[in-house]
């Protein structure tokens, strides 16, 4: 039966955290600065709304799609994405599904865009790209008017990487503001005291300033890196920790995989500590967080894969564009299941559950996830996106490649 044609909504249920002792129990996260422990209760409908489809056109890849994200020009909505294998970026109408522009870039030449792994509309023709080695603005027919090394130490035009660089990226809630664009930081050299967010100067192509250190959103940062060094000793690698952003005009979240808390910064400083797990569900410690991925070393190389049993934790954080609603996932985890054919066992998913955070109240709605119908990947960010209207997946294992398929979960008061 088409997938489309099942509407079995299953109704959210709310639960009423009563006790601040049980949430000190379950959270794997210091509570500080004032919690959500006395909030009131203000439940949400959760519903299945079926399936939204996008046609790709020919050459499109539906299995290689990122970046996806619904961005608002002219008062109008748009689903975003860009592939890889076209090089282009496509605009999808949010209500009729048609598809309204396709922008191609060039991959040489003035006009040269290296990758598009992120990217956000300031118009229709302001489109800054994060590419994997430097930051572009280019209109909507792909003309580059300018382009920024974001801070980078450059070496025969190219970024010098060094044990101490540190990379600046975009995330889903980035934006240009007075000149400025708020960014992530990756480094490869991490302590509990280097900086997790940056401000980037776009005229002066510079970071202005950098916030949130490690230890205010990940707890027992020093354990946590006596795990890595163990790894490395033992020449294994230690999955790490994602961290979560989500921003609006006035607020800026964070979170990350292993913790049941979201913080909460106001001017740069942490403001407040907000519970938003799921009380039932202890979710992992790094040390067994760190194995979600194994490395298997061979004499001339290594290969990459999911374990097959991995431990509950959390796969994303999205802020809804009216910055009324937080949506997180927890996985709970998976069990290894064997598959005739294959060389080695998957991962099952036991479950999953999607958190609805009111950001006013901060009353905590919850959904059971149909786990198996939608995909729930080891890098997570290129299968969601969010609207004002609820939240949207990837459907899992779809059949028809000149498509997309999104299962839409709606949420109403």
């Amino acid at each position: 039966m088409d997938k489309s044609s099942i509407f079995n909504p299953r109704i959210s249920h709310t639960i009423l955290l009563l006790s601040t002792c049980f949430l000190i129990l379950f959270s794997c996260q210091q509570e500080k600065k004032g919690t959500n422990e006395g909030r009131t209760t203000q439940t949400l409908t959760i519903s299945d709304g079926g399936i939204k489809t996008l046609t790709l056109e020919d050459g499109g890849n539906f299995e290689g799609l990122t970046a996806l994200k619904l961005a608002t020009i002219d008062d109008k909505e748009y689903i975003t994405f860009y592939d890889y294998k076209t090089h282009s970026i496509y605009m999808y109408d949010y209500v009729t599904n048609d598809l309204f522009k396709k922008i191609s870039m060039e991959k040489d030449g003035p006009n040269a865009v290296k990758n598009a792994s992120k990217f956000f509309f300031q118009s229709i023709d302001s489109i800054f790209v994060d590419g994997s080695f430097g930051m572009y603005l280019i209109n909507s027919k792909a003309e580059v008017f300018t382009k920024k090394s974001k801070g980078a130490k450059l070496h025969n035009g190219m970024p010098l990487v060094t044990s101490d660089s540190k990379f600046y990226r975009f995330h889903p809630d980035s934006r240009f503001k007075n000149g400025h664009i708020e960014m992530v930081i990756s480094q490869m050299r991490g302590d509990n005291k280097n900086n997790e967010y940056a401000i980037f100067n776009f005229k002066k192509d510079s970071i202005i300033k950098e916030f949130v250190q490690s230890e205010e959103i990940i707890n027992n940062f020093e354990e946590i890196q006596k795990v890595q060094e163990e790894a490395n000793k033992r020449r294994e690698s230690a999955y790490a920790i994602n961290r979560f952003f989500a921003s609006n005009k006035n607020h800026l979240y964070s979170s990350n995989s292993i913790s049941d808390s979201l913080f909460l910064f106001k001017e740069g400083k942490l403001a407040k500590t907000i519970y938003a797990g799921v009380p039932t569900i202890a979710v992992a410690n790094y040390s067994d967080y760190s194995t979600l991925q194994i490395i298997e070393r061979y004499e001339r190389g290594s290969r990459a894969f999911e374990n097959p049993k991995q431990p509950p934790h959390y796969k994303s954080m999205l802020l809804s564009p009216d910055g009324r609603f937080i949506y997180r996932v927890l996985h709970h985890g998976t069990k290894p299941k064997l598959i005739e054919g294959e060389e080695r066992p998957i991962p099952a998913p036991l479950g999953a559950t999607l958190i609805v955070l009111n950001t006013e109240t901060e009353a905590l709605n919850y959904y059971d996830l149909p786990v198996g119908e939608i995909d729930l990947p080891l890098y997570f960010e290129n299968s969601l996106f969010v609207s004002n209207d609820g939240i949207y997946f990837r459907v899992k294992d779809q059949q028809n490649e000149d498509q997309v398929q999104f299962r839409f979960f709606k949420v109403t008061k």
